[in-house]
């Protein structure tokens, strides 16, 4: 008879993934005084370590835009700049753990070959010509790993690069790494049974949310230029505010978003939307406008022909403000800033800004939750099963509820005609003040959550509902005790808003960075973009 192969533990397969993503630090870039868990802010750690020279520092602290510049003028090599931000990257690893698979030599490799070629021609091989480049775990690299952060899909290597990777590849990215997403890709934290919990570089005692968590820590950190990101339902723009960065999850069916290995694939009742989480907006419109510029729509059948339009500054600004949605009231210091933020933009004639009155939001918000998991969760828990792994909290919120259950076809295409309906009523709302160019409000409702905590999405995922272009930025301000008490007497309207206001202790988030959210309609893109961009000078931030 023959005997059934006993399975793995998966507390075995994770420590030796962890073990192989570890030892590709090399031994020179590995701290000799790490710091212990009571430093929070560990941004200090690259300048004390003694692992980067003064250069490679400053050179990790520029934006992509700027790199591209310094290599495209044979005034920075490929190389050097690529060594900069492993060694960057491997320091973040060992205070934030953000990375599931370091790849260094095949980065410096690349990066070798680029500047070769640079030296032979006198010319960039492509738009991202020997920049680094970081990679969400769930994106398919030729010869990697894509576990996705699941125990189960340990040794799913990709046979070729995903459609935008690929993109990238062509135009001289250069990978060295990918970074932590959560189990099931569907949390606005970043933890897995695989990887581990991913820490935020401004406080390690909060995350940098998620999905696309690892991506945000490691960027924050400037142990990457550029990251590539995936936003279901937030999971780019909070990660870019809970650690001050930028993050814009477009319209869908302008970026290329196949080759990517998640539960729930084939599911579209949902759009989700592939783009970057960077430093700067002209980073984010780089990006946008040199992906279109390939003509992906040529190649992938899902993509709207739509090439980038650009966008001239208009004479006038006109902005509709909400720092409440109706079901969950923001922490003190996100409706400070968003009060103080709206007083400057006052000041100056380019802006108008009116008061606004969100659209049914709790609405919306439970509209796309049902629209999640119509399989009931089976196919998240299915990949748990298939390892033993235990299913973490965040993980059951999302899936275990009311609003998951097993749909039937007929009840599928009910929500489908819910959600299409929501999408009406709200742009006819909206037209009924034409001259409104865009929604100003928060990302969420705090700044950065502690740990285990995230449950409320409403500030993002109303706008995947809804399919708006809408962009996460960073206001220049940050938590303050002293500035932020909290309120005492605040009387919650119901259970979430209750769960969000005992979640907020102002020590707990001292000095973390506060983003807002400008939102467009459909297909406004790059007025999006163009629109921070003036904000963000106004404001006097990048």
């Amino acid at each position: 008879m023959a005997q059934t192969q006993e399975r793995r533990p998966w507390q075995d397969i994770a420590q030796e993934e962890q073990n192989k993503r570890d030892a590709a630090i090399p031994s020179e870039w590995r701290l000799q005084n790490p710091p212990g868990p009571e430093v929070r802010n560990v941004m200090r750690v690259p300048y004390e370590s003694g692992i980067m020279t003064a250069e490679e520092l400053a050179w990790t602290e520029k934006d992509a835009t700027e790199l591209l510049r310094l290599i495209s003028e044979g005034k920075l090599k490929s190389y050097d700049l690529t060594l900069a931000f492993c060694k960057r990257a491997a320091i973040a690893q060992q205070v934030l753990n953000c990375m599931t698979h370091i790849f260094f030599d095949d980065g410096l490799r690349q990066a070798k070959e680029l500047d070769e070629i640079y030296a032979h021609t006198g010319k960039v091989v492509g738009p991202w010509h020997g920049l680094p480049f970081s990679i969400k775990d769930h994106f398919d690299i030729k010869g990697k790993d894509t576990s996705s952060g699941y125990v189960a899909w340990v040794g799913t290597i990709a046979e070729k690069d995903a459609p935008i990777v690929k993109l990238l590849r062509d135009a001289g990215a250069v990978f060295y790494c990918k970074t932590n997403n959560p189990q099931t890709l569907m949390q606005l934290e970043t933890v897995s049974n695989l990887f581990g919990r991913t820490l935020n570089p401004h406080s390690r005692n909060l995350s940098p949310g998620g999905s696309s968590g690892g991506e945000a820590a490691l960027v924050a950190f400037h142990g990457s230029p550029i990251g590539l990101a995936a936003d279901g339902g937030g999971s780019i723009r909070a990660p870019a505010a809970n650690v001050g960065l930028h993050g814009m999850k477009a319209t869908s069916c302008r970026i290329p978003l196949a080759g990517s290995n998640f539960p729930m694939k084939g599911c579209e009742a949902f759009p989700e939307v592939v783009g970057v989480i960077c430093k700067t907006t002209r980073d984010t419109e780089y990006f946008m406008r040199n992906v279109l510029d390939t003509q992906p729509w040529r190649n992938q059948p899902d993509m709207v022909p739509l090439p980038w339009r650009g966008a001239p500054t208009p004479k006038k600004i006109t902005i509709g403000f909400f720092e409440d949605d109706g079901f969950v009231r923001p922490h003190p210091p996100i409706t400070a800033a968003l009060k103080a933020i709206v007083k400057k933009l006052r000041e100056n004639p380019l802006f108008e800004l009116r008061e606004w009155k969100p659209y049914q939001h709790s609405r919306g918000y439970n509209v796309i939750r049902k629209l999640y998991f119509q399989d009931g969760g089976a196919d998240n828990l299915e990949a748990m099963k298939a390892s033993g792994e235990p299913i973490l909290p965040l993980a059951a919120q999302s899936i275990i509820g009311p609003h998951t259950k097993l749909r039937t076809i007929s009840e599928s295409w009910a929500l489908n005609v819910e959600r299409e309906e929501y999408r009406t009523e709200y742009l006819q709302d909206w037209n009924q003040h034409p001259d409104i160019d865009f929604l100003l409000c928060p990302v969420g409702p705090c700044a950065a959550s502690r740990h285990d905590t995230a449950r409320y999405w409403g500030y993002t995922c109303v706008f995947n509902c809804l399919d708006y272009p809408a962009y996460s930025f960073p206001t220049g301000l940050k938590c303050s005790p002293e500035s932020h008490p909290k309120d005492e007497i605040y009387t919650p309207r119901n259970d979430m808003d209750a769960y969000n206001w005992a979640n907020y202790e102002p020590s707990e988030y001292m000095g973390a960075p506060i983003n807002l959210q400008l939102v467009g309609k459909k297909w406004n893109c790059e007025k999006v973009i163009r629109a921070v961009d003036l904000i963000q000078a106004c404001l006097g931030v990048e």
